[in-house]
């Protein structure tokens, strides 16, 4: 079988080969950063193009992700997503008629860092940047790139911060942002599930978290459901003592919570909570899709749990995704772990696609090229705003249940009502 590509590319590219028996460089093995010998983030650790896109130059796309440190666990699947998709657009002939190479330098989880690293990346001829999945952690590669005139895209940097209002016309996000990630659990809880009180526990550490919390209040009660309690959280704390005794304290428990944290804390939380005898059910948004936290919270914590996040990787989502998923086994011997994986690969071939519409890596050329756009993408159909309106992403959220300990695919939500910025 010959795999058809998502974002039609077959309108771009040639069809793709199958054999992928001479795949070189990271076939079979995780991703890891790779430190030159001058020390930390002196150098790019490089994904080579593959030959046969007509000997040009390449172009070459910088990733300034974080590899080391608890954002590891958001960077490093997209990292594999992305390697892969350039490889096989370079195997199916490049991009105007020149391969992509990938270049690689590890922020670890420091703004710092990965705002030094981006810098690095534009000096080494990246001409577009591929941003971490974060807005405070991925915020300086966004500024870096503007100031640069380039592109720049996070892979999945939900907050409705990471766009062009608050890092510059050149800035896009490929996740959906927390209003829908939000509204489609809230959708889903209170109009399909018809739980109709609600409690939040919000991790006020990262606007992510933040404002994941905020936008899930706001739909809940747009939709005619009431929260009853909300609460807070500092991540790193790891216990929610005073939390649970004031859920426990309510005059009846709350039909559903919303978790909004980062890994590890949503394992803790969600083990304590069970611990405490809340088998409520619990939601999330996609920083609890993590290969983390199943095996974390296990088949007897590992239920009644429902993620709203950016894909799902098995069965039943439909062609495209097996035809991913063939080809990720092929490459890496195993499946992708989480959704975030399709990210990378859905912000490479939205790349390769922009650059062949508009012709050249042009900062504006290809903003021109990918604003108002409908991309079909493994993670649902995405269509960006002009910059005067932020670049928001007008996207769908996938619905998962988590049952005993593993993920299963639900529906996809477009919610009906998204919370206004």
């Amino acid at each position: 079988m010959t795999p058809r590509m998502p974002l039609r590319l077959l309108t771009f590219f040639s069809l793709l080969a199958l054999v992928l028996a001479a795949c070189g460089g990271t076939e079979g093995a995780p991703v890891t950063p790779t430190e030159p010998a001058g020390g930390a983030g002196s150098g790019a650790a490089t994904a080579p193009a593959s030959p046969g896109a007509g000997g040009e130059d390449p172009i070459i796309i910088g990733a300034a992700v974080h590899l080391t440190g608890w954002m590891a666990a958001y960077d490093t699947p997209p990292l594999m997503g992305a390697r892969l998709a350039v490889k096989q657009i370079n195997e199916a002939g490049g991009v105007l008629g020149r391969p992509l190479q990938l270049i690689e330098l590890d922020g670890k989880t420091d703004q710092a860092t990965v705002g030094n690293a981006a810098i690095q990346l534009i000096e080494q001829g990246a001409e577009v940047l591929i941003a971490p999945c974060d807005f405070d952690f991925g915020a300086p590669v966004g500024r870096a790139a503007q100031d640069a005139g380039i592109v720049g895209l996070s892979t999945c940097a939900s907050s409705p911060l990471y766009g062009s209002e608050a890092l510059g016309d050149m800035q896009f996000t490929v996740s959906m942002w927390n209003q829908t990630m939000s509204a489609a659990a809230a959708q889903f809880a209170c109009v399909d599930m018809g739980w109709t009180t609600g409690a939040t526990i919000v991790d006020t550490t990262t606007e992510y978290t933040q404002s994941l919390g905020e936008y899930f209040v706001d739909a809940f009660e747009e939709m005619g459901c009431t929260i009853v309690n909300e609460d807070t959280y500092l991540q790193g704390d790891m216990q929610i003592d005073a939390q649970i005794q004031r859920l426990q304290g309510l005059p009846e428990p709350p039909q559903v919570i919303l978790l909004s944290t980062n890994m590890p804390d949503y394992a803790m939380m969600v083990r304590e909570l069970r611990a405490a005898g809340f088998d409520t059910p619990l939601m999330g948004g996609d920083a609890m899709d993590t290969v983390e936290f199943y095996p974390a919270v296990g088949p007897d914590a590992g239920n009644n749990i429902f993620i709203s996040t950016h894909s799902f990787v098995g069965p039943g989502v439909g062609p495209a995704m097996d035809e991913f998923l063939e080809l990720y086994e092929a490459e890496y011997g195993g499946p992708p772990e989480t959704a975030f994986a399709v990210m990378g690969w859905d912000t490479v071939n939205i790349i390769a696609e922009s650059i062949e519409r508009a012709g050249t890596t042009d900062g504006p050329a290809l903003v021109q090229a990918m604003e108002g756009v409908t991309f079909d993408l493994l993670s649902g159909s995405l269509t960006w705003s002009d910059a005067a309106s932020g670049h928001a992403p007008d996207k769908e959220a996938f619905i998962l249940e988590v049952k005993n300990g593993e993920p299963t695919f639900v529906k996809k939500i477009k919610p009906e009502y998204v919370p206004p910025m």
